[in-house]
Parts: structure tokens; C-alpha cells; sequence
């Protein structure tokens, strides 16, 4: 039984470090939140309970404004901390069952299931002001205002679509067409296609 135990131990042991392996291959280091190949994966699952159900998915994209000036000028310990903040700030704002990534540098995205492009777009409102409304307070004591611009696009997934994937890539791929106009409009802004 000694034995027996020790073997179950080390196959217990086993488990949980490749869960913790499978997890932080999943998760971005800085903010916490769930990086761009867990996003990924999860966009087919979200498009698939969203055309089983008959529902729409909405996707924001957000983006730091002149985040490299913040980097250049306080240094990336200072951009590390804006990325933090603004992740804790934007978590205040979201649904548990809302899927939030950082997508690249200093982009991030969210997975809005069961919304629509109006509801997203309140939501990303109220992201906005809460990303602007109050300066980070940096670790040398210096206070930083900080913006992001948010572009968003909406689905309902029809039924008898097979290809998926696709439409998920045309989801993100408008999303980001929107982020760049917002950017282009003046920074600190959110635009969706409401046609």
C-alpha cells in the first residue's frame, strides 16, 4: 500500500504540473488575462454555441494611444504597469462569462457572447472612460493619462455556416478595421460599422 501510495502521488504530481504547463501556455504573464491562442480557440467555441443558439457575438478591440511614447519616455517597467492597470480596469467593466486577451503588445481583445453591436458599443463606452477617467499612478510617483481606442464588430452566426474559422478571422478582421478608424479619428475613441 506504501507502494501504492507513493505511485499515486507521483502520477497526482504529474497532472497538476501539466495542468499548470497547459495554463501558463494559455495565459499571458503581465496581465493575467488569457493570451491570443486561448482567444483563438475560444472564438470557434463562442461562434458555435452563437449559431446553436441563435445569438450574436460581439468582439472589441482595443489599443494603448501612443503607448511607444509612454515606453520611450518612462520606460517599459512604467508600459508594463499601464498594461496591468488598464487590464484591471477593463475586468471591473466585463461579464465573468466575457472573454478578455491581451492580443498583442499593447492590444487587447474581448469576446462579448450574447451582445450586440449596440450593447458592445455601450460597454466599450463605459471601457473608455473607465481606461481615461483617472491617471495611473506610475511607481516613480509621477501620474500618467492614458487612452485606448476601440474598435467593434458583431455576428450572428447563421445556421447550415460550416466554416467557421473563417467568419471568426472576418470577425477580428473588422474589428480591427474599426480600431484603425477609431486611431485615425483622433485616438481615445470607440467606432463600429452600424450599417
Amino acid at each position: 500500500l506504501d507502494h501504492l501510495a507513493n505511485v499515486c502521488a507521483v502520477c497526482l504530481e504529474n497532472a497538476i504540473n501539466r495542468a499548470r504547463l497547459v495554463r501558463s501556455g494559455l495565459t499571458d504573464v503581465l496581465t493575467g488575462w488569457s493570451n491570443r491562442r486561448y482567444l483563438q480557440s475560444r472564438l470557434g467555441e463562442e461562434l458555435a454555441r452563437a449559431q446553436r443558439e441563435g445569438a450574436p457575438l460581439s468582439c472589441l478591440l482595443m489599443d494603448v494611444d501612443h503607448f511607444k511614447r509612454v515606453n520611450d519616455t518612462h520606460g517599459h517597467l512604467a508600459g508594463d504597469r499601464v498594461l496591468r492597470e488598464i487590464a484591471d480596469r477593463v475586468e471591473m467593466e466585463i461579464r465573468a462569462s466575457d472573454v478578455a486577451a491581451r492580443y498583442g503588445g499593447e492590444e487587447f481583445a474581448l469576446l462579448l457572447p450574447d451582445t450586440r453591436a449596440d450593447d458592445a458599443q455601450i460597454l466599450a463606452e463605459r471601457i473608455r472612460v473607465a481606461v481615461s477617467g483617472e491617471p495611473v499612478a506610475l511607481e516613480s510617483g509621477e501620474s500618467l493619462a492614458v487612452t485606448v481606442s476601440i474598435g467593434i464588430s458583431a455576428v450572428c452566426p447563421p445556421r447550415g455556416v460550416d466554416d467557421l474559422k473563417s467568419l471568426g478571422e472576418k470577425l477580428i478582421a473588422e474589428a480591427d478595421v474599426q480600431l484603425y478608424r477609431a486611431k485615425s479619428d483622433g485616438r481615445n475613441r470607440v467606432r463600429w460599422d452600424a450599417a
